[in-house]
């Protein structure tokens, strides 16, 4: 959908005073690199319980985090400031995935199918909302046509994934001090137990959605409308503002 965009448009929509920050802020770069490296650092500390159930797994996570620092680190220093949003959203969706297949261990799954059909189906989740976010604030901005509607739905979906936030710290800490109590739940079906054991297994279910999906809250839709925008007409918004090739990029 943004391809669709002019540079008129972009231009309307990236006002010169947040181009004159952002040139500002390329100057700083190695904090947004130090800030990058510490949400690594604990995401990899939230990804190595794993390592006791499947190791294959937290050797993943850390190729996938290890490889996003490399390209971020590559990027030139305005760029570093315009992807940082986008790139730290990552980092902690790959944690909080990573970090979920911990409670997905079942002794019967020999081939640790579970952990792998729920990493998928977590980043196939996180990107559709994602691209939903994105496509609504296009939309807002670039299309006066654009139905309030779809603002509202974004608006629900945040507050309702905010909620989720408290949620899911209390079902974790429940769970972990309840484990023994869900393992050794008399499931058959005849028993009276069965019903709590059902219903708890639907919360924690939606639990699980709900904390894959937090880290969205991270990610803003406006910065990486803009981000790509500045990708996308670099030259065109250095030459309107005057700017030479090393003040605009930068040095590496």
């Amino acid at each position: 959908m943004m391809k669709n965009v002019s540079y008129e448009e972009a231009r309307d929509t990236i006002s010169s005073k947040e181009i004159e920050q952002i040139n500002t802020m390329k100057e700083h770069t190695s904090s947004y690199i130090g800030k990058i490296v510490v949400s690594i650092l604990f995401a990899l500390l939230l990804c190595l319980p794993a390592i006791n159930y499947y190791p294959i797994y937290p050797a993943v996570a850390c190729i996938l985090i290890g490889s996003l620092l490399i390209r971020y680190v590559a990027l030139q220093p305005i760029f570093k400031v315009t992807n940082y949003n986008l790139v730290l959203y990552l980092v902690w969706q790959t944690a909080a995935i990573f970090f979920m297949i911990v409670f997905l261990r079942v002794e019967a799954d020999r081939y640790h199918l579970i952990p792998l059909v729920y990493i998928i189906l977590g980043y196939g989740g996180s990107i559709l909302l994602i691209r939903a976010r994105v496509n609504t604030y296009v939309k807002e901005i670039f299309e006066t046509t654009a139905k309030s509607g779809k603002k509202v739905f974004s608006n629900i979906i945040t507050k309702i994934l905010g909620a989720f936030l408290v949620l899911a710290v209390i079902a974790v800490l429940f769970y972990r001090g309840n484990k023994w109590w869900l393992m050794n739940m008399d499931t058959a079906v005849g028993n009276s137990s069965f019903l709590e054991y059902v219903v708890w297994g639907i919360g924690l279910f939606i639990l699980l959605i709900g904390f894959t999906l937090l880290p969205t809250l991270l990610f803003s839709p406006s910065q990486y409308v803009k981000a790509r925008l500045i990708g996308k007409y670099a030259e065109e918004f250095r030459k309107a503002y005057r700017f030479t090739e090393k003040e605009w990029y930068g040095e590496k």
